[in-house]
């Protein structure tokens, strides 16, 4: 054992010897042997100087670096200037002692939302290895990294680890994941990913985080380039306080990457199905300011909270977020159905001096016929079952609610319970203030809706059934579509046809539009009339957009956010399942 360790100690001894030799050569802590510093003799680089592109006459110096590999210069330098307005350059007879090299430009650049140049001159910088490379670009991301590199090389980091490090952490402040590309390799007109990453950081400095609107002054924006390159250089992180502007930005056009910075920010951590619809109150609120005209004023609109949605953490300004969260008076009971003996949680709720109870659950009774349907028994229905049309034990009732002799009806509710009528839909959605308010929690789970979905009154509203949103979209709307019962002939509530007019179809009623409608009447979509003896259903979830075509009937869906409207649809017209929510006589 002790000739073993003998043996070992010696190894060591000679390892040691040998590693000493490698960092006799070591300068600034950068191991020629690990990375290995060579001449560049003869050297043609050529390349693109962008914030928008530098303007023709432009200056671009190149720095020669000790051969160290410190990447302190040494005096030497190679100048050229831009060759045209897109930003070239070249420089030719370049011969360095080390292959890393500093460029620096400097000039006026086209603004990207103006396509004008500059009324100042900026300056940026990149740090390379050009002994591998014939062309080098300079722009936002390589000026960003340019200073972290080097005091990560300061610190003891090879070059091309500083690089890749630095790097990676620019992308990823700005919200993007670092793929392939470096960044003296993009282009801001150019294809890839990254070239569009840096379009898109270009263009939101250029209007230095600002909303619309004319692009910000020169002197912010390059005041605005050098805050955020000394702030980065020192650890890789920007500030809160950029951090919270670029989020707010970024929230307007690139909701995808606001999220990676909203969740770094905030240390909310991912977004994923296990915390989705999760709110957090945010730590530093996130304002977003949108640039109007000299005309109008600007609009600031603050976020105070975060929500999970499936595209990740979603903003929600203070004043939705307090009008969502809000309670809304309302008590709970529940209902037996003494048919089948079961019971279904209710919601009731007093507005406009009168009570209503419905039903917090879709009905699921079986009906009465010798062989029970299994979809009734999930809760959903056919119009002709949910009504019953064709059981003579309400045809009689039907027929005389349709004749006004009566005012409910009662269809497959149980006894002193009815079919609930547009009026009574109208009542409820007026209440909560918005359909929302009515759907269950669960249906972020299905599809989120960038809204908190409190389920104020414990209504639990769930979709019946899935729209694609587009013949060749594979995303699906969910919405939850109920039996109404408009039972009342309204043509009265309508002003007449001129005799000469000719009705052109049931939406847009008699030739010029002449129909108008009541607001007192019972139809829920207050931009069309209805015309006598029509049944509808209530469908929650209405998106902007053509819902499709129906036998001979087009159906089309009007400019509403899908999770916020509501819309009556003729039953006749609108071949659909649906489902039953009962309310008490």
């Amino acid at each position: 054992m002790k000739n073993f360790s003998f043996i070992l100690f010696n190894a060591l001894a000679i390892l040691a010897n040998i590693c000493a030799c490698t960092d006799s050569n070591v300068a600034g802590g950068i191991s020629e042997e690990t990375e290995g510093i060579v001449a560049v003799n003869n050297k043609t680089i050529k390349g693109v100087s962008q914030k928008g592109p530098f303007a023709k006459g432009s200056s671009v110096f190149l720095k020669e670096t000790r051969k160290d590999g410190s990447l302190t210069p040494t005096g030497k330098e190679f100048f050229a200037t831009i060759r045209n307005d897109a930003g070239e350059f070249k420089i030719d007879n370049i011969n360095l002692e080390s292959q890393y090299a500093l460029l620096t430009a400097e000039g006026y650049y086209k603004r990207e939302s103006t396509s004008e140049f500059s009324d100042c001159s900026i300056i940026l910088n990149a740090a390379t290895d050009i002994s591998n490379r014939n062309s080098t670009n300079i722009n936002l991301l390589t000026h960003f990294e340019y200073q972290r590199i080097l005091n990560l090389v300061g610190s003891g980091m090879t070059f091309k680890k500083a690089k890749a490090q630095a790097e990676k952490e620019i992308f990823a402040q700005f919200g993007f994941e670092k793929h392939e590309f470096a960044a003296e390799d993009l282009d801001i007109t150019g294809q890839t990913e990254e070239d569009r990453i840096l379009h898109e950081i270009s263009k939101m400095i250029d209007n230095a985080f600002y909303v619309g609107g004319d692009p910000a002054p020169c002197l912010e924006v390059s005041t605005l380039i050098n805050s955020i390159a000394n702030d980065f250089s020192a650890d890789g992180i920007i500030n809160d306080d950029l951090l919270s502007k670029m989020a707010g930005y970024n929230f307007a056009f690139q909701k995808s990457n606001a999220s990676s910075i909203i969740s770094r920010l905030e240390k909310l951590g991912t977004c994923n199905q296990a915390n989705l619809n999760q709110c957090d109150k945010l730590q530093t609120t996130i304002t977003v300011k949108a640039l109007k005209s000299q005309y109008a004023p600007d609009t600031i609109v603050h976020y105070d909270h975060a929500i999970c949605s499936q595209n990740g953490w979603y903003l929600i300004a203070d004043k939705q977020y307090e009008e969502a969260s809000k309670e809304i008076e309302h008590k709970t009971s529940s209902m037996t159905d003494p048919r089948d003996g079961k019971t279904y949680k209710t919601t009731s709720f007093t507005t406009g001096g009168k009570t209503y109870e419905w039903m917090a659950e879709n009905l699921q009774f079986a009906g009465i016929s010798a062989t029970p349907n299994e979809e009734n028994k999930k809760g959903i229905y056919t119009r002709t079952e949910a009504l019953l049309l064709e059981d003579s034990v309400f045809i009689k009732r039907y027929q005389s609610v349709l004749a006004g002799t009566d005012s409910i009806y009662q269809g497959i509710c149980p006894e002193h319970w009815h079919i609930p009528n547009a009026q009574e839909w109208k009542a409820i959605i007026k209440f909560v203030g918005s359909p929302s308010k009515l759907y269950s929690k669960d249906w972020n789970k299905i599809h989120f809706t960038n809204r908190i979905l409190g389920d104020n009154i414990e209504f639990g509203a769930v979709p019946t059934f899935f729209e694609r949103i587009a013949k060749t979209h594979d995303s699906f709307v969910p919405y939850a579509n109920f039996i109404a019962f408009t039972p009342i002939a309204i043509k009265d509530n309508y002003s007449h046809c001129a005799a000469d007019s000719t009705a052109t179809n049931e939406y847009s009623g008699c030739q010029g539009r002449d129909y108008y409608l009541d607001q007192d009447s019972d139809y829920i979509d207050e931009y069309n009339p209805i015309l006598p003896d029509q049944l509808f259903s209530i469908l929650l979830g209405s998106t902007n957009r053509y819902m499709g075509s129906f036998g001979d009937n087009v159906i089309i869906l009007y400019s509403f956010p899908w999770n916020t409207s509501y819309k009556a649809f003729k039953h006749n017209k609108l071949y659909l399942k649906y489902n039953v929510r009962c309310i008490k006589d």
